[in-house]
C-alpha cells in the first residue's frame, strides 16, 4: 500500500513539474541577445497587412506588392534593433527618423513617382489623425 502511495505521488509531481515547463510564452517583442535577433511572430502578418494595403490604395501590380513586402521585412530588423536599443527616447526618435527616410527611398525605387507622392500624402495624413 504504501509503494502505490509513493508511486502515485511521484507521479503527480513528475505530471504537475511538466505541466508547469511548458509555458506558452508568445511575445511580440523579438528576442536579441549578443548579434542574434529572433523575427516576432507577427512580423510576416504585419508586411503582408503593409503590402495588401500599399497593393489596394496605390493599384500595385504583383510583383511591385512583392517587392514592398520584402523591403517591409528587410526593414523590420533594424526598426526593432533600434526600439530596443539602448539610448535615449531622442536618440530612439532620431534613429528611427533616419530609418524611415531610407525606408521610403527603398520605396521610391519600387512605386512610380505617382504612386510614392500618393503614399507619403497618406502617411502624412496618418501622422496628423495620430
Amino acid at each position: 500500500m504504501e509503494k502505490l502511495i509513493l508511486f502515485s505521488l511521484t507521479l503527480l509531481v513528475l505530471t504537475s513539474l511538466n505541466a508547469l515547463a511548458q509555458t506558452d510564452d508568445q511575445t511580440t517583442q523579438p528576442v536579441k541577445t549578443g548579434n542574434e535577433w529572433q523575427m516576432p511572430k507577427d512580423v510576416l502578418q504585419r508586411a503582408s497587412t503593409f503590402s495588401d494595403s500599399m497593393q489596394k490604395s496605390l493599384s500595385l501590380s504583383d510583383t511591385a506588392t512583392k517587392k514592398v513586402f520584402n523591403a517591409y521585412l528587410g526593414n523590420t530588423k533594424s526598426v526593432d534593433e533600434i526600439r530596443l536599443g539602448q539610448g535615449s527616447e531622442s536618440e530612439k526618435k532620431a534613429a528611427l527618423t533616419a530609418n524611415r527616410a531610407a525606408f521610403d527611398q527603398i520605396l521610391k525605387g519600387i512605386l512610380t513617382p505617382a504612386q510614392f507622392e500618393t503614399y507619403t500624402k497618406e502617411e502624412k495624413a496618418k501622422k496628423k489623425a495620430q
